[in-house]
């Protein structure tokens, strides 16, 4: 497909299938399409598609990324004119601590003013999980090292990722237990790490759960969690009453399109136990094809679950880099009176979530596809996040020292 082609099809998926359709249509495209040609560089059209995008306002649901990059290699924090080095690879030349101070020859502020539209009038704190879609499209960065010598370094986006532990826990003292998850997205190692320390669990006073920087994945991997974080002899439910549903957009394309990804897993041998869920999903979206948005049926999924004694505190530790599913879990937690959320707010994009995705060729567009009725009384998480009980701002300090973690501890 040609560039013209390609944005033409984002725009009609925007305007027809995407769950922001309803709020914003298909957006201003008139400008970015009358810029685009089909031989400009592949670099300049990536940046208008995501500039096109970030004009919605949806961060994390909404996307067009070049798979033929890698990543950066590097995230960083923006306090004032300055970009904090918090995590690196070992190729990239960095390590936490350095601080960024130029980028092609110009300041941060500057870059900042210059690439606004990326960043959704996200304030500088919230800023970091966007600077690594931006510095890709930039070749050299000016580094001030903690030693206080100055480097320029080329931005490379083929970074070798250096795999952390995403899921695992600690005990601190007799009563206290650290949990930490990434994200909840492989449901075998989260059910194996439940099991390991399913003793401490049962047993400790205080239990300290690590959610910062989760990207989500599916609810159901936090579901084992919640009897532990409510109080004992008292349903979830009790607490927890989801005020909204949320809406489907059943458009033609997004109905083939689920029941063509849920063949394309299973095939012909659907395991026994999933085949009534998969039939319901096949028959209803074939049912529904082409009738837009439609609420869907409350699905309770936290119903019958009932809180115990321990732990008698629960602390939920949290930053604007959780997101998704991890949006959900900090939400539900916050229900419970035994719970105390710190940190910082989360990235909050669940107003727009069940997302599909788009090839095209080398590109991928990710989009939404449910909405949350949530939007239409002012109580959208866009921008805002799930708010936290004790609010520890980010600073230069946090880096190489877990104050949040101490926070809890103490």
């Amino acid at each position: 497909m040609t560039y013209t082609d390609i944005f033409k099809e984002i725009v009609a998926i925007m305007q027809e299938d995407s769950a922001t359709c309803k709020d914003y249509g298909a957006g201003d495209f008139k400008d970015y399409l009358s810029k685009i040609t089909d031989g400009m560089d592949r670099m300049e059209f990536l940046h208008l598609v995501q500039e096109y995008l970030s004009a919605f306002g949806v961060e994390g649901h909404l996307s067009f990324t070049d798979e033929t990059l890698g990543t950066i290699g590097f995230s960083v924090m923006r306090q004032e004119d300055t970009l904090y080095v918090v995590k690196a690879n070992a190729d990239t030349g960095l390590v936490p601590g350095d601080r960024i101070v130029g980028i092609d020859g110009e300041s941060v502020n500057d870059i900042a003013q210059k690439e606004s539209s990326f960043f959704m009038n996200e304030t500088s704190e919230r800023e970091g999980k966007m600077w690594p879609s931006v510095l890709k499209f930039y070749k050299h960065i000016t580094v001030i090292h903690q030693d206080d010598t100055q480097e320029d370094i080329s931005i490379i986006t083929d970074s070798k990722d250096e795999e952390e532990p995403g899921y695992f826990f600690k005990k601190y003292g007799e009563d206290t237990l650290y949990i930490k998850l990434a994200d909840f997205v492989d449901m075998n190692s989260i059910g194996q790490l439940y099991a390991d320390c399913k003793n401490a669990l049962d047993t400790c006073k205080k239990l300290i759960v690590d959610v910062r920087g989760n990207g989500g994945g599916a609810d159901s991997a936090f579901v084992p969690l919640l009897e532990y974080c409510f109080p004992e002899g008292h349903s979830v439910t009790d607490y927890y009453k989801p005020e909204y549903p949320i809406e489907i957009n059943y458009s033609v394309r997004n109905c083939k399109d689920r029941i063509q990804l849920l063949k394309t897993i299973f095939g012909d041998n659907i395991p026994e136990d999933m085949a009534p869920m998969v039939n319901k999903m096949v028959a209803d979206n074939t049912e529904n094809m082409g009738k837009g948005f439609i609420v869907s049926e409350e699905d309770e999924f936290v119903a019958g679950i009932v809180g115990r004694k321990e732990p008698q505190k629960v602390f939920i530790i949290t930053d604007e880099g959780c997101a998704s599913s991890g949006d959900s879990f900090v939400e539900v937690m916050s229900f419970s009176p035994k719970v105390t959320i710190v940190g910082r707010p989360t990235m909050g994009i669940t107003d727009y979530s069940n997302c599909s995705m788009i090839s095209f060729d080398d590109f991928k567009l990710v989009y939404p596809t449910s909405r949350d009725i949530r939007i239409d009384h002012g109580k959208g998480l866009a921008h805002k996040g799930v708010p936290v009980d004790h609010y520890i701002p980010w600073s230069p300090e946090n880096i190489g020292r877990d104050i949040e973690l101490e926070y809890c501890l103490t």
